[in-house]
């Protein structure tokens, strides 16, 4: 591999240094100085993106790493470890969003790179006219109904298409392949994955619970209503009008008084414990913990491949999860979960009563855990995709993992 921003015939008086902007959803300031604290990651690969964003901006051929966060409002700060960062809250409640103001804290950065962690259409126009580097780097299904969303989703592909986006990455092969549905290339979309960070190796196989004690079901993620958390609170109620003694635990942020209010109008209120957000391995420990984890997304969130399905089945613990169309390629019904149909708390709770009344089948999809994951994690991994989009000697390389290249079944 060559240094970074230079070809074998670049001069270092001909090639500029490189600039990196990464416009993404996280705080990467308040990460980074969490970690030099001693903290703890909240998800998946956390430690390791900001390990390696950190990496970048030491190496030879790279003069700045900046971080723009679209989720909020943050000031300027130079990390410890030499990143940029700022931030640019979006898309406010009730009020348009706030392209102008992401697009002048970009141009703010002077960049010759950008990668862009979300489908803003405006971002990736504003990086093209300006002639630079461009990645889209995703991890969303594009699931839009209706002519609007159809309309949407085609512009956005005639954008992606566009020659000066060389590839378009996406999260895991589904996602990747939602992508060619709506009509982008297939030899530009790249699916790329995170390292294993977590093993079914590392769990033995659960036994079914004992029937003399409360069922646990536990949530991880956005606590919304397109994420199906009202839903599950729905299916809490009818186990419990059936006679089933379940529990809900929900992990994450968001929409916590509207979700317990719904709690106490179904009568659950006090069979539901909310944590916020935990640390990684809690997250891990809590799914060891309990006896089902749900993940009951609608078709109309824009779901990549959560990293709850995969951190579930690495736990061994059992997943009711919703028909996503982003889940059918690695969940199938009866072999790694019960799958019900979307926003049906009525079926939901039929999945996870069989699952309470069937031993066998609960324990033999925690035994057959460790085969469910293989190959689940394509092998593309995020560090190596930007490390050869900044590299013009090693850009063309990426093309083997295209959807087009690759084989992926």
């Amino acid at each position: 591999m060559t240094e970074l921003g230079k070809s074998p015939a670049d001069t270092p008086d001909r090639t500029p240094p490189v600039r990196l902007t990464i416009v993404q959803y996280g705080d990467y300031a308040e990460a980074a100085a969490r970690f030099q604290a001693g903290g703890e990651a909240n998800y998946y690969a956390q430690r390791y993106t900001v390990d390696f964003v950190a990496r970048l901006a030491e190496r030879p051929g790279i003069e700045q790493v900046t971080v723009i966060s679209f989720a909020a409002d943050l000031p300027e700060v130079l990390t410890h470890n030499g990143v940029h960062t700022s931030g640019v809250g979006l898309y406010p409640r009730d009020r348009p969003a706030r392209f102008r103001e992401l697009l002048a804290a970009m141009a703010a950065t002077r960049p010759t790179h950008l990668v862009i962690g979300a489908p803003i259409a405006p971002a990736i126009r504003w990086g093209l006219s300006q002639n630079l580097s461009v990645l889209p780097l995703f991890a969303d299904s594009f699931r839009g109904t209706g002519l609007k969303g159809y309309i949407r989703n085609r512009l956005l592909a005639w954008l992606l298409n566009r020659p000066a986006i060389e590839y378009v990455a996406n999260h895991n092969l589904a996602a990747s392949l939602d992508l060619a549905r709506i009509g982008v290339a297939r030899d530009k979309i790249l699916p790329f994955d995170w390292p294993e960070m977590t093993s079914a190796k590392d769990y033995t196989a659960k036994p079914a619970p004992a029937p003399d004690r409360p069922f646990r079901l536990l949530y991880v993620g956005q606590l919304s209503e397109p994420k199906g958390v009202g839903d599950a609170i729905q299916a809490l109620a009818i186990l419990r009008r059936r006679g089933l003694d379940a529990q809900l635990t929900l992990v994450g942020a968001g929409e916590t008084d509207h979700f317990m209010s719904l709690a106490r109008q179904h009568g659950v209120g006090e069979q539901i414990t909310l944590t916020g957000l935990l640390p990684h391995d809690r997250v891990l420990a809590e799914m060891r913990a309990h006896d089902i984890v749900l993940v009951p997304s609608h078709h109309d969130y824009p779901e990549g491949l959560p990293m709850t399905l995969y951190e579930a089945l690495c736990v061994r613990t059992p997943l009711v999860v919703s028909d996503h169309p982003m889940f059918a390629l690695r969940i199938h019904d009866g072999e790694q979960a019960l799958v019900h149909p979307q926003r049906d708390p009525e079926a939901m709770a039929d999945r996870i009563e069989r699952l309470v009344s069937d031993p066998q089948t609960y324990e033999e999809f925690s035994r057959r855990a460790e085969i469910s994951v293989q190959d689940y994690l394509c092998p593309l991994k995020w560090d190596r995709l930007l490390e050869d989009f900044l590299d013009p000697a090693a850009r063309k390389d990426l093309r083997r993992y295209s959807l087009a290249r690759h084989s992926y079944f």
